[in-house]
């Protein structure tokens, strides 16, 4: 599935995390997973959140494959049951 998007201040978003190997870090509109893959290179363990279900899908498709990668099918607004 193709998904255009052009992440917003990509690199000033990915610098002020201060990624390291020890974060857990929750994406909560992950989309097409722009931040978000750059964020799992470094990160303990990503929590990729999108309600939409085409973006779930480009999320599997781009960074199902990563081992530190969770995906989920939800709203942000439910983190505490996330």
């Amino acid at each position: 599935m193709e998904f255009v998007h052009k992440s917003v201040l990509f690199d000033e978003s990915v610098k002020a995390l201060d990624l390291d190997s020890n974060k857990i870090i929750m994406d909560g509109t992950a989309g097409g997973g722009g931040h978000s893959g750059e964020i799992a290179k470094t990160a303990k363990r990503l929590i990729a959140v999108d309600q939409d279900p085409d973006a779930i899908a480009v999320l599997n498709e781009r960074l199902g494959s990563m081992d530190n990668v969770t995906i989920v099918h939800n709203n942000f607004s439910n983190i505490k049951n996330i």
